[in-house]
């Protein structure tokens, strides 16, 4: 470790403890104080989002004091009453994530080097109450739900599942997703999500050439080779050609093999197709991304992904006309969609079509003036669903 970052400056180590110690100031309206005690009580009997809000007000050095003395304390308020240690046990876990999931949009996230417990800290300290209370149940299986959607907002899939690349024989695992699959061993949720994490590495959008009809392009400059550290030897280029093949082969794997699942099956399929197309593999990213849509698995939001992507492979393979096809058929899907409304517009607009294309960007643009459109949240997994998550996580606290 360097010098750098063993030396944490003194006057931020002093403020966090002077946070900590601090009386809680006396609430006002009705509110409730901000100590973890009184947070975790609130949290409890049924005053969710208020806990909640009280968290999502303050400032960083208050967040951080706050991560502190939950972590400290939170494992004692939930063994006060040993009746109720279970259930205190799930909602001490819930509130943890619940109050990351509101300090992710101050950026809270990003602070990760630092000498006191950051979110992922916070995390990890809820996954522990959960395996203390026995043995595994629908209420810790909401609670990884929620996890994932939550660390997939932020894109740390390191957090998820570590490492990325092909595990060695003495390579330590870590991650979320180990640990959900270690508790809940069969489930294929988590078993995608491990996936999604594997294949994260290429979850990029490089910058494409202009399309041509019935000519192959590709990125103005490839990236999806970036993210490979090799230590080169006599081989030299031969080894990492080796070594990413390898890397990518995992990933497919990875997805392909979760496909034929009744559950989850449409959407690694979708994912797998989008692999496909960042690889240049566009045939068979064409083909799988038909596959997902004519899947009995897939949602009508999965579908209209999956359309995207079959529409965005056939434009780089210069397939003109089934790419408008595609465009078309995640239209159907979602009528009014503008990240489809733009693909297929921009095809006519380039057959010369320029009323038509207009009419489209008007239509996309009348009538979902503010729409979530799943094309641009594709990459942040299951995040769009963080609050049905929680929601769900909260009536198991209930329970």
């Amino acid at each position: 470790m360097s010098r750098t970052v063993r030396s944490i400056p003194l006057v931020a180590v002093a403020l966090a403890a002077l946070l900590v110690s601090l009386p809680a100031a006396a609430p006002q309206n009705g509110a409730i104080p901000l100590d973890a005690t009184s947070l975790l009580d609130a949290y409890a009997r049924g005053d969710r989002d208020q806990a909640v809000a009280a968290v999502a007000r303050v400032g960083k050095p208050q967040a951080q004091a706050l991560r502190t003395t939950l972590t400290d304390t939170g494992h004692s308020w939930a063994h006060a009453v040993q009746t109720e240690l279970r259930p205190r046990l799930l909602a001490a876990a819930a509130f943890a994530l619940e109050l990351e999931a509101a300090r992710i949009e101050h950026g809270d996230w990003t602070s990760l080097n630092t000498s006191q417990c950051n979110p992922r800290c916070t995390i990890e300290w809820a996954r522990t109450l959960l395996r203390a209370r026995g043995p595994a149940d629908d209420a810790e299986r909401a609670w990884f739900t929620a996890a994932f959607a939550l660390v997939a907002g932020v894109r740390d899939w390191t957090f998820v599942y570590s490492p990325l690349s092909v595990p060695g024989p003495r390579t330590r695992i870590s991650g979320l997703a180990l640990q959900a699959l270690t508790r809940f061993p069969n489930d294929p949720r988590f078993k995608l999500t491990r996936a999604m994490a594997i294949a994260s590495r290429y979850d990029i959008t490089d910058e494409m050439d202009a399309p041509r009809d019935g000519q192959r392009t590709g990125p103005v400059q490839s990236t999806t080779a970036a993210p490979l550290i090799v230590i080169r030897d006599n081989r030299g280029d031969a080894r990492i050609a080796e070594q990413r093949s390898q890397q990518v082969n995992y990933a497919k794997a990875e997805m392909t093999a979760l496909v034929p699942d009744a559950h989850v099956g449409g959407e690694a399929q979708m994912r797998l197709a989008y692999l496909h197309w960042r690889l240049g593999e566009y045939d068979d990213a064409i083909a799988t991304a038909r596959l997902a849509m004519a899947s009995a698995t897939t949602t009508a939001d999965q579908k209209y992904v999956a359309g995207m992507i079959a529409g965005q492979a056939a434009q780089a393979a210069g397939q003109f006309d089934d790419a408008e096809k595609s465009y078309g058929d995640a239209l159907a899907l979602r009528p009014g969609s503008q990240s489809a409304s733009i693909g297929l517009a921009a095809l006519r607009f380039y057959r010369g079509d320029a009323a038509s294309a207009y009419d489209l960007i008007e239509q996309a643009r009348t009538a979902r003036p503010h729409d979530d459109d799943p094309w641009r949240l594709f990459l942040y997994g299951d995040h769009p669903h963080l609050a049905e998550r929680i929601a769900a996580l909260r009536a198991a606290v209930r329970r």
